[in-house]
Formats: C-alpha cells, sequence, structure tokens
C-alpha cells in the first residue's frame, strides 16, 4: 500500500464513514471511494462490506488496521519532521561576503529569508576574497557558504554563479566637460580619452581589479593610478569625491547612488560589455541543506532589486 493509499484507508476506519473521511481529508467523496476500490484490487482483498449505503470493515480489514495505524503514526510524524527541517527548525548559518555585497545585498537576502524561517540565527562575516576562500570547510566554526565575486575552480571549492553584474567605467561628474572628447550617450567609451586622468585602482587579486587591468590592456591604456583599494564601495565613494575615475560594477554604484544624496558620478558602457560574476561558494565536504539553498536565492533575488 501506498502512502495515499494508507492515508484513506486510515481516515475511512477512523471516521467511520466516506463523508467524514472526505471532509477529513480535504478531498471529494468520489475520490476516496476511488481510492478504497484501487487498494482493494491491489491487496486481492475487500476491505469493506457494501450493504445499504454503509461501510462495514472485514475481519481482514481490521486486522490489516493494526498496521496501517502504526504505519500511518510513523508517516506523519516523517512529514511533520520534513516540514520542520523545511522550515529551518532551530538552525543557523555561517555567512561570509565581501563588502561590496554584504553591505547592500544581505541585509535585503537576511529579511526575505527570514520570513520563511524565523527561527534562524545567523553569522556574517564580511571579508575579501581569499579569506572567505580559505575558511570554507568541515570545522565547527568555519562558514557553511560564502558570497565572492569571479568564478575560480579551486580544489574543495563548491561554486554557483547566481548572477552576472554589469560592469562600467565610473567617471566623476565634473570631469566630463574636461575630457578631449565627450562621450556619446549609451555608447561605450574609449578609455584612451581618460589616458591623462587619475584613476583609483582595485588591486588584481581581486576579479574585479582583473577585470580592469584586462579592459585597460585591450585599449592600450596604462591608468595613472593614485588609490589602490580592495573594496568596491571604497572605490566608488573616491570616484564621487572626484579622486579618479574607476572600472566599477552595478552594485558598488548603485550603493553609493543609494548613500549619497547627490553622487558625483557618471558611468559609461564599456565595450563587449563586460560582466562581473557573482559566485555562491561553498566547501565539497559540506552538503547544502534546503535552507541554505533558500538563502542562496535570496541571494539572487536581492541582486535582481538593486543591480
Amino acid at each position: 500500500m501506498r502512502f495515499r493509499q494508507i492515508e484513506v484507508f486510515h481516515a475511512v476506519m477512523t471516521s467511520g464513514t466516506v463523508t467524514k473521511a472526505a471532509k477529513n481529508l480535504r478531498v471529494s467523496q468520489p475520490s476516496v471511494t476511488s481510492s478504497l476500490q484501487q487498494t482493494e484490487q491491489e491487496i486481492g482483498f475487500p476491505l469493506f462490506d457494501r450493504t445499504g449505503g454503509r461501510l462495514t470493515p472485514t475481519a481482514e480489514a481490521r486486522i490489516l488496521f493494526e498496521e496501517v495505524n502504526r504505519a500511518h503514526d510513523s508517516l506523519v510524524a516523517i512529514e511533520r519532521l520534513c516540514g520542520r527541517l523545511k522550515e529551518g527548525a532551530a538552525g543557523h548559518i555561517r555567512v561570509a561576503a565581501t563588502p561590496a555585497i554584504s553591505q547592500r545585498l544581505l541585509p535585503i537576502a537576511i529579511t526575505r529569508f527570514q520570513k520563511q524561517h524565523k527561527r534562524f540565527t545567523f553569522d556574517i562575516s564580511s571579508e575579501h576574497s581569499p579569506v572567505i576562500l580559505s575558511n570554507l570547510d568541515e570545522r565547527p566554526m568555519s562558514y557553511h557558504m560564502g558570497f565572492t565575486f569571479g568564478q575560480d575552480d579551486l580544489d574543495g571549492i563548491g561554486s554557483i554563479k547566481i548572477a552576472d553584474l554589469p560592469v562600467y567605467c565610473a567617471v566623476p561628474a565634473k570631469w566630463v566637460s574636461r575630457m578631449p572628447v565627450k562621450p556619446k550617450d549609451n555608447e561605450p567609451i574609449d578609455l584612451e580619452l581618460l589616458r591623462d586622468f587619475p584613476c583609483v585602482e582595485l588591486y588584481e587579486n581581486e576579479p574585479l581589479g582583473q577585470r580592469a587591468r584586462s579592459l585597460f590592456l585591450s585599449a592600450g591604456v596604462s591608468p595613472q593610478n593614485v588609490v589602490r583599494v580592495h573594496d568596491h564601495h571604497m572605490a566608488a565613494s573616491l570616484v564621487h569625491n572626484e579622486i579618479g575615475f574607476a572600472i566599477l560594477d552595478a552594485l558598488a554604484i548603485h550603493n553609493l547612488v543609494r548613500s549619497e544624496q547627490n553622487p558625483g558620478i557618471v558611468t559609461f558602457p564599456l565595450r563587449g560589455k563586460p560582466v562581473l560574476p557573482v559566485t555562491s561558494v561553498f566547501s565539497q565536504k559540506r552538503s547544502l541543506s534546503y535552507p541554505m539553498r533558500y538563502f542562496v536565492d535570496c541571494v539572487v533575488s536581492a541582486i535582481k532589486e538593486v543591480a
């Protein structure tokens, strides 16, 4: 007997009638009747005598019910346990993310997650990619998952690309009039126009720094780097303060626009429409539980909202 058949038989035996069983199961009476008939055909003997519109359990049904009742209780317990696991009963997740991700995306993701898993707790760390990747293992206090930029294949580390952020050239607004040629709206900027302007650089061990370096090499431009930083949001703020221009991702630009009343920054598309992957990383020695996978979905939703 399958679970549904056990459930229907149990409901009829405990309620006494098909009508009450259907009401308790929230299904139609014909559905209950059909399930009973199918069960009798499969097991090879009748479960009820049908006389005068009434169902009377056969002797075999009464014997069978003793085991069905125990099986039903066990199946209900399993179903409830699955529900508790899905809802994340008393769960805890340790998450690390790069500063640019943690500042804007994680608050939105945690808020959404808590609506479904109210009893979950979090440890959140803001770290740079190398630190995150070195602390993804089975140790008790290591991170369950991390969120980084880029998508490198590393031994023992699983990864899921969850988004591609567009990459732009961000320039202080007051500098546009000083360029040799004013860039056309919605057309890729020629980085040659910024050759003589100072540049805010991302470290080359950061995926965005690597992407920027590749773009400069393709354009044949050696930027005049005046500041080198790890943090995308700091780079955006330095552009706003007219320290230099920078190659930035859409998230860093969005964070700046939200944090400043009058963000003094202009963005231009780049040739080839480059993107910066956002990646969920985790130890391959850990299995991702349903709540952890759902948290990844919440981060994806947060990216769609803000970037």
